[in-house]
């Protein structure tokens, strides 16, 4: 009998081991040195450009941003506006207008961003569409996880008419919060022209175990929203770049580029986007200890 038993486990010891594959992955080195853009325009902050190179993947660094670039923004007003961006002095790579320079975006109108490096021309346009005003924003118990976390809350009129897009930032303490994996966009597909209430853009999801760390929103931090439009390109960018940042998984998407709204003039890749936005900045809440008190303990 235990005879049989030991067999027994070598046979599956045996059987588990043969489902372990050693795969060498080859990295490619075509597309190296490639362009990268990171590229808006708003009504509140003007144009912002960050021109920079990528990187192999197994390169932990930040991107190095590139030097002497001529930036142009123009758009389609006849006869067309124009500005040219210059080089942050702080920043490598950043490019934005000069001294006091004011070049907002306005609604209705396509704007064109051309760079010139290194004897080749990056192209990228997007469309400026218009943003129905915020009415307002709550900072309440989540509608997800059993109340166990805070959840940010949008109310406000959708843009008649389909075809509009959506982006939400959420600020806490006046600092952007940045993860790809819980990006806010939308399209109006199914609320077209309703005022839409409890619309749930952000939620603070967390460990337990970890609470000090993964906790966004916390006692006494003060939270507003930027509700923007998008163009659809700029939407289906932004979705990709969510199913992106969750590979990995059993269900997740294979790892790629994410298409630009870029063109080269020597016909390589370019990555990241040019995106115009408008922009509604919602009222501000504070997080309060009775806001606090409505979570359910884990």
């Amino acid at each position: 009998m235990k005879n049989t038993i030991y067999l027994f486990l070598i046979l599956i010891t045996v059987l588990l081991s043969s489902c372990e594959d050693i795969i060498n992955v080859k990295l490619s080195t075509e597309d190296l040195n490639l362009y990268g853009v990171e590229a808006s325009i708003t009504p509140l902050d003007g144009p912002s450009v960050f021109l920079y190179q990528t990187l192999q993947v197994n390169q932990d660094m930040t991107y190095p941003g590139i030097s002497d670039a001529v930036v142009i923004l123009s758009d389609n007003a006849v006869p067309a506006n124009q500005a040219t961006l210059t080089e942050d002095l702080v920043k490598k790579g950043q490019y934005r207008l000069q001294g006091n320079a004011v070049y907002p975006g306005i609604p209705g109108r396509e704007y064109t961003l051309t760079i010139q490096v290194k004897g080749v021309t990056l192209t990228a346009k997007d469309q400026f569409s218009r943003v129905e005003p915020i009415d307002s924003i709550r900072v309440e118990p989540s509608l997800r996880g059993d109340k166990r976390f805070l959840g940010v809350f949008t109310y406000g009129k959708e843009t008649p008419g389909k075809g509009n897009y959506y982006k939400w930032d959420v600020y806490v303490n006046d600092t952007l919060l940045h993860d790809a994996r819980r990006m806010a966009i939308a399209s109006d597909e199914f609320v077209d022209g309703n005022y839409v209430t409890k619309n749930e853009i952000y939620t603070d999801f967390y460990e337990k175990s970890n609470e000090a760390k993964d906790r966004k929103l916390k006692l006494n931090d003060t939270v507003y929203v930027n509700q923007t439009s998008i163009s659809e390109f700029a939407y289906n960018f932004y979705f990709q770049v969510i199913n992106q940042s969750s590979t990995g998984s059993l269900f997740s998407v294979p790892p790629a580029n994410i298409k630009s709204n870029f063109t080269s003039s020597d016909g390589k890749p370019v990555l990241g986007i040019f995106v115009a936005r408008d922009v509604s900045k919602s009222n501000m809440v504070i997080i309060t200890k009775a806001l606090v008190d409505q979570l359910t303990p884990q």
